[in-house]
């Protein structure tokens, strides 16, 4: 009976600690970080930090088939830095123990850095707009100090990098493929700027050009864009910068290039929130994307080229795009484009198919005359002889030359498309055939090792666009007066195939896909026009 008495209350106390244990070791929820989304972007937001942990593109898979996030690698975009009343930015953020959603739905985000214990208070809020890939970001300060001091100093980071990775194993082409720049618009146009490495980590746009129109990074196929609302946020002062050894890649430092800007600081106990604004666009470099803003961003296509040359690039987009929209296959619609192209140049390959035809037949029937000219003059007679001899047959010596104009003519074609598809967002993982994406080298199988110039892979399509460049030339040439002039044309003939060849071997596959086709039309073109 006693021990009853005795275990009785240490029954009481274990019913009554299982209890009240939810209540004695309860805390305080943590918050939940802040998320907002539409069809086009997706942001999350890190309250620890107050940044951007992601801002992810749904419809826009990476290599690894997930989707884009431009706040990689280090996602923390849209982070403010600096020093106040003392104590550096972090230091206050962690005394008043993270920023705090203040408010939230479908459509905005609010956070603040905010306590008792801290002499002002940063709100930043996103908004998501209409437009693709846009959304609006508003920051404002209120100071609680008695006065500034003379370390204080704030400013917001847009960066680093864009959420690629660099690539490796391109070649000589390497740097048109992997890269991540400054990019900024203002009375002087669209200009760029590729930081990395120790003599170069810095960049601070040149004074006097007026108001920043934008100003952001970019990449090939990527853009992160602050877009000023006032003429206030476009007169703030802005630099660059990258690491000269990269953190996160080491070989390539432009990749974690980041965008600062300082932000002014409002005076001692001020009754109202100073407010800076800006619209961001981070998205891909599509056309229909960047015309579908306002104002409108297509300037940042093909930047910094002449603008006739601009123009014939879109014009070409709108060809290919609307071919595009009929086949569904961006490598057939490239060969379309060839064929559209050689049916337009197709009055004037036949006027100089038939002047090639006529030089050669008359060619062959003074050949003993030019020969016996050769054999008896020498030096300025020579010449003047041979010269007087076709203006006796009403031809000009340089009309074998005449089938090269089909190739000069398209020389701002070739160029138009080299840059059309080394950075068309539209041909991204684009593939045709064995080729992986015709936005790179077709890489039909690896070395194993990274050879210089060449790269890491073995191109297919530059050796077929080599030994279309042969027969295109081969049967474009008129017939040798004498073996030394045949050996000069042979090796001119295999000189201008390895150049080419050499020249493509890095190029995006796309373009090279089309020279090949150009050269076969070309080609097919010249065995017609010699049967009849």
């Amino acid at each position: 009976m006693s021990i009853q008495k005795k275990s009785m209350p240490s029954v009481f106390y274990l019913w009554l600690l299982m209890f009240m244990a939810p209540f004695a070791f309860a805390t305080a929820p943590a918050q939940v970080s802040p998320s907002l989304a539409d069809s086009n972007v997706q942001l999350s937001l890190d309250l620890t930090a107050g940044t951007v942990s992601h801002w992810r593109l749904p419809q826009v898979m990476n290599a690894q088939g997930q989707p884009q996030d431009l706040a990689m690698p280090a996602g923390q975009l849209f982070a403010l830095k600096g020093r106040l009343q003392g104590k550096t930015l972090e230091e206050w953020t962690t005394l008043a123990g993270g920023w705090k959603t203040v408010a939230a739905d479908s459509g905005a985000v609010t956070i603040a850095l905010d306590s008792a214990e801290l002499p002002f208070v940063i709100r930043k809020t996103w908004r998501l707009t209409n437009t693709p890939s846009r959304v609006r970001f508003e920051l404002s300060l209120q100071s609680r100090w008695q006065a500034k001091q003379a370390q204080d100093a704030l400013w917001l980071e847009l960066g680093p990098g864009l959420g690629e990775q660099p690539t490796h194993g391109l070649g000589m082409g390497q740097a048109i493929y992997s890269f991540t720049e400054v990019v900024y618009r203002n009375a002087e146009g669209v200009s760029t700027q590729r930081l990395g490495h120790d003599d170069n980590v810095r960049f601070k746009p040149p004074a006097g050009q007026g108001v920043t129109e934008w100003a952001g990074l970019q990449s090939r196929y990527f853009a992160l864009l602050l877009i000023p609302e006032g003429s206030t946020e476009g007169h703030l002062e802005w630099e660059a910068q990258a690491p000269a050894t990269g953190v996160e890649y080491p070989q390539q430092p432009d990749f974690e290039t980041l965008l600062r800007i300082n932000i002014p600081l409002p005076e001692a106990h001020s009754e109202s929130s100073q407010i800076l604004r800006w619209d961001v666009f981070g998205g891909g470099k599509s056309y229909d994307v960047l015309s579908a803003q306002e104002p409108t961003l297509t300037s940042l296509l093909f930047a910094g080229l002449w603008e006739w040359m601009r123009a014939l690039i879109l014009g070409i987009m709108y060809v290919l795009a609307f071919i595009h929209q009929g086949v569904g296959n961006w490598g057939v619609s490239i060969i379309l484009l060839s064929i559209l192209v050689r049916l337009v140049m197709y009055p004037v390959a036949k006027n100089a198919m038939a002047a090639q035809k006529k030089f050669a037949a008359i060619q062959e029937r003074i050949q003993p005359e030019l020969q016996e000219i050769r054999r008896n003059y020498k030096g300025g007679e020579q010449s003047e002889r041979i010269l007087e001899l076709y203006e006796a047959h009403q031809v000009s010596p340089l009309a074998g030359l005449k089938p090269l104009l089909i190739v000069l003519i398209q020389i701002p074609i070739f160029v138009a498309l080299y840059h059309l598809l080394g950075q068309a967002f539209e041909l991204r993982n684009e593939p045709f055939l064995w080729i992986q994406t015709l936005a790179q080298p077709d890489q039909l199988f690896s070395f194993g090792v990274d050879i210089p110039f060449f790269g890491a892979y073995f191109n297919l399509l530059p050796v077929l666009m080599a030994l279309s460049t042969l027969l295109s030339i081969k049967f474009s040439q008129t017939v040798a007066a004498n073996a030394k002039e045949a050996f000069r044309q042979q090796f001119f003939l295999w000189l201008m195939a390895l150049v080419f060849f050499l020249l493509f071997y890095s190029f995006p596959s796309g373009m090279v896909l089309y020279w090949t086709m150009a050269n076969i039309l070309q080609f097919v073109h010249q065995q017609l026009a010699s049967r009849k």
